[in-house]
C-alpha cells in the first residue's frame, strides 16, 4: 500500500543506487545483543545493504524466546477457533483494533496490483491489538485514536500472553534502532526519543487451508507495510513472497526460530527514499492453516516523521513534508480501509 505523498520540491532528485538482490539475507544479532560494541558497524552495513536492495532480512540469535513465540501462535489459533459470533463482537472500528473478518481486507491503494487488475478481498482474517493501556491512561481517557483495545472473553491467558509478546518485541525493536541510525549515518541514539512510547500493533492472522480464490486473489494481496519496521516470527507454513528489484516474486523461506524483518513506508520517509518498503504478498490455498503474528514497530504518535539530515542534500532534496506519525497513519488508513472512509 504505497505512500502517495507528493514530493516537496519539483527538482529532479538523484536516485539512490539499487541492485537486484534475489535472496533474503540473514543478520546474526548474537554478539551485538551480547554487548560486543564492535558488531554495530558490521551489522549496520549489512542492514543498509538489505534495506537498500531488497527491503527484507532475517535476524537470528535475536533473544526472543521460542517458547513465547509458540504460545502466541497457540493463542492466535485459539482465538480464530472461537465461534464466529464471538469474534464478531470484537469487530474492527476506527480505533483500528479488533477483529477483521474473512474478505474484509482489500487493497485499494498503491501500484502493485497484479497485471494492473484490482485486487479481490483477501482470504484471511485477523485480530488487531495495540499497546495495552490502563483504563485511567490520560490519552485513552481523552479519546485519542488507536488507544483502546478489544479483548476476547473466554480465553484465559490470551491477554497476558499477547501483552508479554508485545513487550518483548518492543524491547527488540529498541535494540535495533541504533543499527538503523548507524546505517543512515546518524548518531546511534538518534531514533530513541521518537520511539520511547512506540506504536506496537500486532496482527494475529489466520489463512485457512485449501482456500483458492479467483484470479488476482490472495491470502494477503501485494502490499507495502505502512510503518517503520515489521517483525515477523516464523510460522510453520510458507506462502509469503517478496517482490525484488528485478520485478521477480521470490518465496520467503520459513526459517524456524528466526524473525523476518522488513521496512515500511514510514522508514522510506525517514530515509528520504534511501531504504525500501518492498511489496510482498501471501498466497492462498496452502495445505494447512497458516497463522501469522507480525508486530509493527512504529514511532510515538506525536513523533515528527520527516527525512533525516543525512539523507537530504542538494542532489536529493526532501521528498516528504514533515508530519506527526499519528496524522500520517490516520491519513494512510483512510486511503486503505473502507471502514475508515467518510461518506462522500
Amino acid at each position: 500500500m504505497n505512500d502517495q505523498a507528493t514530493p516537496v520540491s519539483p527538482i529532479r532528485s538523484r536516485r539512490w543506487e539499487r541492485s537486484a538482490v534475489e535472496e533474503i539475507p540473514v543478520l546474526d544479532l548474537g554478539r551485538y545483543l551480547g554487548g560486543d560494541d564492535g558488531e554495530i558497524e558490521r551489522l549496520a552495513a549489512e542492514l543498509s545493504h538489505a534495506q537498500r536492495h531488497i527491503g527484507f532480512f532475517y535476524i537470528t540469535n535475536h533473544g526472543i524466546a521460542q517458547e513465547l513465540v509458540d504460545r502466541v501462535f497457540a493463542e492466535t489459533a485459539r482465538f480464530h477457533a472461537l465461534p464466529a459470533e464471538e469474534r464478531m463482537k470484537l469487530l474492527i472500528d476506527d480505533q483500528q483494533t479488533g477483529y477483521a473478518p474473512m474478505k474484509s481486507s482489500q487493497i485499494e491503494d498503491g501500484d502493485v496490483a497484479v497485471e494492473k487488475s484490482p485486487h479481490k478481498p483477501d482470504l484471511s482474517e485477523a485480530i488487531w491489538i495495540r499497546r495495552d493501556l490502563p483504563d485511567d491512561d490520560p490519552e485513552l481517557v481523552a479519546g485519542r485514536p488507536f488507544r483502546r483495545n478489544k479483548w476476547p472473553e473466554g480465553l484465559p491467558g490470551f491477554r497476558e500472553t499477547i501483552r508479554a509478546y508485545q513487550q518483548a518485541m518492543e524491547a527488540l525493536g529498541r535494540r535495533m534502532l541504533p543499527l538503523y541510525a548507524r546505517a543512515l549515518d546518524l548518531p546511534d541514539a538518534y531514533f530513541d526519543p521518537l520511539f520511547d512510547k512506540a506504536d506496537i500493533p500486532v496482527r494475529l492472522g489466520h489463512y485457512p487451508a485449501d482456500l483458492v480464490g479467483d484470479r488476482n486473489q490472495f491470502g494477503a494481496a501485494p502490499h507495502n507495510d505502512a510503518g517503520f519496521l515489521t517483525l515477523l516470527p516464523q510460522p510453520e507454513e510458507d506462502g509469503l513472497e517478496v517482490l525484488t528489484q528485478s520485478k521477480k516474486w521470490i518465496p520467503a523461506p520459513v526459517r524456524r526460530g528466526d524473525i523476518l524483518v522488513n521496512g515500511g513506508n514510514c522508514l522510506v520517509r525517514f530515509s528520504n527514499g534511501r531504504f525500501l518498503s518492498t511489496p510482498h504478498r501471501v498466497l492462498a490455498g496452502r495445505p494447512r492453516p497458516r497463522y501469522s503474528i507480525p508486530l509493527f514497530f512504529n514511532p510515538n504518535f506525536d513523533a515528527v516523521v520527516a527525512p533525516v539530515p543525512s539523507c537530504v542534500s542538494v542532489d536529493r532534496p526532501a521528498m516528504f513534508e514533515p508530519v506527526t506519525y499519528e496524522q500520517y497513519i490516520i491519513d494512510y488508513l483512510a486511503r486503505v480501509y473502507a471502514h475508515r472512509r467518510k461518506p462522500a
